[in-house]
């Protein structure tokens, strides 16, 4: 197979939409002795007589000469088509991005309307989105199998792991729906709550997260009794509808409905469960940096509206 240069191609459509090699070799900024040497080259390399050489008044191609334009136009485009998708890739506005997220960030639709914002800014990158619990989250980030993520914030991020708040939720009880207290009008007093049996989150969740059940023990004065602990919030509701204790949960779990499961504000003033955004701190993928980069923008938007 001719390993053709690209110029040749260039060349020989050039002369084909001015039909003269003097005006051809004006546009292309050569003389038009160079511009016949390149085209006989072409065919050379072809092996293949692409014009009609009968007459010197004007071009005229062979059979094989427009045959050989129409694919020519094809490659300039397709080359032309392979430089500004590959300056889009380097700007980041072309690519692919795996995104985790914990269920509770979703509830709070704050997730989605980020997400849809940057669609509007690029396109051309395609998002897919991971359910991951927070721990998971945070080392399928480090071992570069999701690209960025949105989930708890932890005590301390671990090194070569950035991220920003963005978003903050008051937490409240969720409570088997025949429970005494679900039953009860207004809010729960946490000094009601002493001998009622938690479900929380795993222990080394706990040890890198706000402990939200020991807050509320606190604010009641007594010492929490865990009965269950699931790696996940999902499984935690699931145990709560089951009812084997209440939950301290995110506002944002109240929108979903799940059976035999109701949810109540604390009478007192209530902790709060704050959302990371986090991303490696020293990502170059050109996509991704976008998507930190507009993240930011957007929190710092929502903060001076006061949203």
């Amino acid at each position: 197979m001719a390993n053709i240069e690209l110029r040749l191609y260039q060349y020989f459509v050039t002369l084909c939409d001015e039909r003269g090699f003097s005006r051809a070799a004006e546009r292309l900024a050569i003389t038009p002795p160079t511009l016949t040497h390149q085209i006989q080259k072409l065919e050379k390399d072809l092996d293949v007589r692409l014009l009609n050489r009968k007459t010197k008044k004007k071009v005229q191609l062979t059979v094989a000469g427009t045959r050989f334009l129409e694919s020519a136009r094809d490659v300039l485009h397709r080359a032309d088509e392979a430089e500004i998708t590959a300056r889009k890739a380097a700007r980041g506005e072309v690519g692919r991005l795996e995104i985790g997220y914990m269920v509770a960030t979703i509830y709070s639709g704050v997730v989605q309307r980020y997400i849809a914002d940057f669609q509007k800014l690029y396109a051309a990158v395609d998002i897919t989105l991971r359910q991951t619990p927070t721990v998971n989250l945070i080392n399928a980030i480090m071992a570069n199998e999701l690209d960025a993520g949105f989930a708890r914030l932890p005590k301390q991020y671990p090194s070569g792991l950035s991220g920003f708040v963005f978003y903050r939720a008051p937490i409240i009880l969720a409570l088997p729906s025949g429970h005494a207290l679900a039953r009860k009008a207004g809010p729960v007093n946490p000094r009601d709550l002493s001998d009622e049996p938690f479900i929380s989150t795993s222990i080394g969740y706990d040890l890198a997260f706000t402990r939200h059940v020991e807050s509320i023990a606190a604010l009641g004065g007594f010492k929490p009794s865990i009965r269950k602990r699931a790696e996940d919030m999902t499984t935690v509701m699931a145990y709560v509808s089951a009812g084997y204790g209440i939950a301290a949960v995110s506002q944002d779990m109240a929108s979903w409905h799940a059976p035999n499961v109701t949810f109540k504000k604390l009478a007192a003033s209530a902790p709060q469960v704050e959302y990371a955004f986090m991303y490696r701190s020293n990502e170059s993928a050109p996509a991704s940096r976008a998507f930190i980069d507009a993240m930011r923008s957007f929190v710092e938007k929502s903060v001076a509206a006061g949203k």
